[in-house]
């Protein structure tokens, strides 16, 4: 019986083990992803700020591909001030999965660590 006991909790720790490493890896990924998104995001506000420093007559062109093609300066100003907000709800949403995949690898550690230290009678 007590061989059914270890082999059981063998299994279960090697399978907490799985969902610890595969949470850590999924929170490492969110973080690369907000970083992503939080550059930029700060890549549009510095360039709606020096759009904001220009005159309304002032020629602005978009950068299309390998090319550039005129658009009005309130365009562009626009363009930019929704990449922010964009930004700004996809970086809400990823802290919100992040906080997830914490939780859940701090739960599967918590729990082989329970394994680890409990008792192995049942």
């Amino acid at each position: 019986m007590a061989a059914i006991n270890d082999d059981a909790i063998r299994r279960v720790f090697v399978e907490l083990q799985a969902k610890y490493v595969s949470s850590v890896q999924q929170v490492n990924q969110v973080k690369g992803q907000i970083q992503s998104k939080q550059r930029e995001r700060k890549m549009a506000e510095l360039t709606r700020r020096e759009l904001d420093a220009l005159e309304s007559t002032t020629k602005t062109y978009k950068p299309v591909g390998k090319m550039f093609i005129q658009s009005p300066l309130s365009e562009m100003k626009s363009q930019y001030v929704t990449t922010i907000s964009t930004a700004d709800e996809s970086i809400q949403q990823l802290e919100k999965t992040q906080k997830y995949w914490e939780r859940a690898a701090s739960d599967a550690q918590g729990n082989l660590k329970d394994i680890l230290q409990g008792p192995r009678t049942m």
